[in-house]
């Protein structure tokens, strides 16, 4: 956790400033500014939540160590080529981050970081800005921890949930969902979360996954959604970022591979 990030945040509970109690970055404690809620800093991770709750087969996964430890040695690099069909590796990934995101003033925001395979993209090409992923699963996050510390880059990793995001109002110049979307709860409260955290000239990348229009992606997608998996309209999606301040610059579809890029409105 960089201590510096913390001008940032707001206490999740009662929205008071947060601020160090006892220790440092690695270990240690923030308080609310009302003195009343006390959370803990562990392995560098600052922790918003209570014991895992997962809602779903997916969240679930994500608890388990071997999880963290295999999905960006085994699965990530893969991803996006398989559900692609095409050559779509890290290279074209950052081309995409780099487009969209160019040299923010102030606080990145990766939700739903797993990793923190997005958040290294931007912390190595703006070393300058500062960069928050969040995700509720700590696992995924002392493994996006370890590598953050072992490339050096600064990066606060917040274990806090996409519904109730710990940041302060308009303060994120830009925010990146890499994937993540497909496996969260209650989406109109994270668009409405996303939003108010974003500053008036903010940019928004959002990658996920989209219904399948082939037989078989659609007999496979059928059998991943009672595991808490939803595939997506992009119609859908994109009218509820629209609804909730967002203009569309870009929205490209590769395979079920959606990547769609957007400004506040009146940026």
């Amino acid at each position: 956790m960089q201590l510096t990030d913390l001008v940032y945040l707001r206490c999740p509970i009662c929205h008071t400033a947060l601020r160090l109690h006892i220790g440092n970055g690695i270990h240690g404690s923030v308080r609310c500014a009302s003195n009343t809620h006390t959370y803990d800093i562990r392995q560098g991770i600052l922790d918003l939540l209570t014991a895992p709750r997962p809602s779903s087969l997916a969240a679930w996964s994500n608890e388990f160590a071997l999880t963290a430890w295999a999905y960006e040695r085994l699965w990530r690099p893969y991803a996006l080529r398989i559900m692609s069909g095409t050559a779509f590796d890290y290279d074209r990934e950052q081309a995409i981050l780099a487009e969209a995101i160019t040299a923010p003033r102030g606080l990145v925001v990766d939700i739903a970081c797993s990793n923190g395979l997005y958040a290294r993209f931007i912390a190595n090409a703006y070393p300058s800005a500062a960069i928050i992923g969040i995700d509720r699963a700590m696992p995924m996050l002392i493994e996006a921890q370890r590598r953050a510390v072992a490339a050096r880059l600064p990066i606060s990793y917040i274990r806090a949930d996409a519904r109730a995001l710990p940041m302060s109002s308009g303060v994120a110049a830009g925010i990146v969902i890499a994937g993540s979307l497909n496996e969260m709860e209650d989406l109109p409260r994270v668009f409405a979360e996303v939003a108010r955290i974003a500053a008036p000239t903010s940019t928004l990348v959002n990658m996920a996954l989209t219904q399948a229009t082939t037989f078989f992606g659609k007999i496979i997608q059928a059998a991943l959604a009672p595991g808490g998996i939803t595939f997506f309209d992009p119609d859908t999606i994109i009218a509820q970022f629209v609804h909730t301040g967002w203009h569309i610059q870009a929205s490209t579809i590769t395979g079920i591979v959606w990547f769609v890029r957007a400004t506040r409105t009146g940026a």
